[in-house]
């Protein structure tokens, strides 16, 4: 776990799930509070994604992690596939906040039904 888990590329989070994980595939029990913040909310993300709901709507039950201006943001996330089946877009209508997130596959937030447990 001693990688950036997220980077901002243009305004947009590019992350890769298994940069949360340590080399037995768990969550680091020193992993830094902000850093398991955001592992918990792509993590949401992913899970909501991959379980199978269906793909004509985005909407998620994963509220937005930003507080601009020390307000929270109302916005829910909406995330879908993208054209390629493995890249998770994301994004928050209300603020604007938005990500991919690749490496999700195989970790414990995939809760896709055609993807076989290790």
């Amino acid at each position: 776990a001693g990688r950036a888990m997220g980077r901002r590329v243009g305004g947009t989070w590019v992350t890769d799930m298994r940069h949360c994980l340590d080399a037995s595939g768990a969550i680091p029990e020193d992993l830094p509070g902000p850093a398991l913040n955001l592992a918990l909310f792509l993590g949401a993300i992913v899970a909501w994604v991959t379980s199978g709901r269906s793909a004509a709507d985005a909407r998620t039950n994963v509220p937005c992690r930003r507080s601009p201006g020390r307000r929270r943001c109302p916005g829910e996330i909406l995330a879908s596939f993208e054209a390629d089946g493995e890249t998770i877009g994301w994004e928050c209508p209300a603020c604007g906040d938005n990500g991919v997130t690749r490496g999700w596959e195989g970790t414990p937030w995939d809760r896709s039904p055609w993807r076989a447990r290790p």
